[in-house]
């Protein structure tokens, strides 16, 4: 092989591939120990299986044997006919009679840890026990909760307990019915977690069992080492869910054993992790000398692997965290080029793709800041040739109404809102300016107009130092005026305000006048700017886009209209010269 050709990652990668090779040959030395503890695990695997068996055979017959008591306690007389009584006389005395039945009938179920007779009708609980005998005023939630359980899932089931809050048991229960078929009551045999618990699961448990269950259909634990977990969903239960499914399942992983093994009757399921390494723990010092020959072995494959990977990671390594610098936003970084390999080409070459989108990322900004500022210009400036129009109409039929009287200040107004217009000190005005601005516009408009209408200002402090665009509520004033009010009735009304509320700055202006539709709304809202008659094709559809390039999303113009009137509102960032 030639120089170039070792340089190249091929050649790199078929150097690492007959090195790994070499040491995968030394695995074959491990095939004895691997088969000697798959033997061992299988032993162990079909005893565990047979025990299994044999502990859920056990549980069924023990759940059937409680099953058929609690129905022969719900078919005794003796108890229908205290049930009867005691819901027509509601003496003690014969719960008390009730209580002691069933202490016979618990005492012939070695599976039952106890016997209830539930009374819906008198919301009592009945015992076998010896405190409480009973038990009333069970609340009607847990009695209707115990019934619909007892509707929806098949004998044994996991109930609450009815006496004691909170405690969980495996049940059986059977309805208690009177010669007419009426449900009297309903027979619970009780059989407690601590008692499954040391009956089946810790008589079997082994140093090498990790953890032992016993599960209902629900995956919910019926038993286990804890009586607190009773009732609960199997936390485990994910991670173990391809072990529980089916009928009887057992298998193993590389640290555990596996035995899932379910029950007839009951429907309830033994579940068991075993720790392998304690089942192989006889194979531990074959597993240390095998161990130990591969130790040595390991330690010099790893020092040419940490060569051969330095010497292939490094490069990659480099390039890959400079991608990260680029992704994040640097695109001042550059890629060191540490070799000669097809990675030094893909560095030389991912450098000067950043240089290309440098290039490119400059020339575009310069283009859209003056594509933007073009805009600007030409919305600031599509305002004002119509308001020099309006205006100069509107001193001309002074003149000719009035004489000369009062020209002079009307002049004067102009005069200051021409400068505004065309004024080019900067784009923005405090809102204590923009409305000096308008109050001239509105005296302009008063003296056209004779006083037809009346305006009102409502300016908050806090708004008064808050920046708005040059000119940006002169033509809503103008579209309410010349469009909204009706100026032969001498009835006008205009309400201007401005305020500051959660950050952002609200301006209005309301009139009284005839309204708009919602599609004369939408289409002044939605419209291009076109220079038609009247202001309203341009002045609205300009506050419209000049706010969404000034503000995006945070800024822009609402409308609502009825027949009371009109109110236009502007709203966008509360912010001030110093910010």
């Amino acid at each position: 092989m030639n120089g170039k050709y070792i340089r190249s990652i091929r050649g790199k990668i078929l150097v690492s591939i007959l090195f790994i090779t070499l040491l995968t040959s030394l695995a074959v030395t491990l095939i004895f120990y691997g088969r000697s503890a798959r033997i061992i695990e299988e032993n162990y695997m079909f005893s565990l299986e047979q025990r299994a068996d044999q502990l859920v055979v056990d549980l069924d017959e023990a759940m059937e044997r409680a099953y058929h008591i609690n129905v022969y306690a719900s078919c005794d007389s003796r108890i229908k006919e205290n049930i009867q009584l005691y819901r027509k006389k509601a003496k003690d005395q014969y719960l008390e009679e009730v209580s002691q039945i069933l202490y016979e009938y618990k005492e012939r179920s070695a599976a039952s840890s106890s016997l209830y007779l539930l009374i819906p009708e008198k919301n009592t609980v009945v015992t076998s026990e010896d405190y409480p005998l009973y038990r009333k005023e069970i609340s009607k939630q847990k009695i209707q909760e115990t019934l619909q359980a007892v509707k929806e899932n098949a004998s044994p089931m996991l109930l609450e307990d009815l006496i004691y809050d909170g405690d969980m048991n495996f049940s059986c229960v059977e309805s208690v019915r009177d010669d007419s078929g009426e449900i009297l009551g309903y027979m619970i045999s009780n059989t407690d977690d601590r008692k499954l618990y040391y009956d089946y699961i810790a008589r079997w448990k082994d140093d090498a069992i990790v953890e032992s269950v016993i599960l209902d259909m629900k995956k919910r634990v019926i038993a286990g080492s804890e009586s607190s977990h009773m009732g609960e969903n199997y936390q485990q239960a994910k991670q173990y869910r391809q072990w529980m499914k089916g009928g009887t399942v057992e298998g193993s992983d590389s640290h555990h054993i596996y035995i899932y093994c379910p029950s007839i009757f009951s429907q309830a399921a033994l579940f068991t992790v075993v720790d392998k390494s304690v089942v192989l723990s006889d194979l531990m010092w074959i597993r240390w000398f095998f161990f130990g020959i591969l130790a040595v072995f390991l330690v010099v494959a790893l020092m040419l692997a940490l060569y051969l990977s330095h010497m292939i990671y490094r490069p990659l390594k480099q390039l890959t965290s400079t991608m990260e610098e680029v992704s994040d936003g640097n695109l001042q970084t550059r890629a060191q080029v540490v070799s000669r390999d097809e990675i030094g080409e893909l560095a030389q070459e991912f450098n000067g793709m950043l240089d290309k989108i440098e290039d490119l990322i400059y020339r575009l900004i310069e283009e859209e800041n003056k594509k933007k500022d073009m805009e600007l210009e030409a919305l600031q400036y599509q305002i004002t040739p119509h308001f020099m129009y309006n205006t100069l109409n509107s001193i001309k039929f002074a003149a000719l109404l009035k004489g000369e009287k009062e020209i002079g200040q009307v002049i004067g107004d102009f005069v200051e809102l021409l400068q505004a217009a065309i004024s080019k000190k900067g784009t923005f005005l405090t809102v204590a300016e923009e409305m000096h601005i308008l109050e001239n516009y509105i005296r302009l408009q008063e003296f056209r107009y004779g006083g037809s209408f009346e305006v009102t200002y409502e300016v908050d402090e806090e708004a008064q130092e808050c920046l708005v665009p040059r000119l940006i509520l002169q033509p809503l004033v103008e579209n309410a005026l010349l469009h909204g009010m009706d100026m032969k009735e001498h009835t006008g009304k205009l309400d201007i305000c401005a305020f500051v509320t959660e950050g952002q700055l609200l301006l209005k202006v309301t009139d009284n006048g005839r309204g708009m539709s919602q599609a004369q709304i939408e289409k002044l809202l939605t419209g291009k700017v076109k220079k038609d008659k009247g202001f309203t094709a341009v002045g609205i559809p300009n506050i419209r886009d000049r706010l969404k390039l000034y503000y995006g999303e945070q800024g822009g113009i609402t409308y609502e209209s009825s027949e009371k009137g009109t109110t236009a509102m502007i709203y966008l960032p509360a912010k001030k010269g110093e910010e």
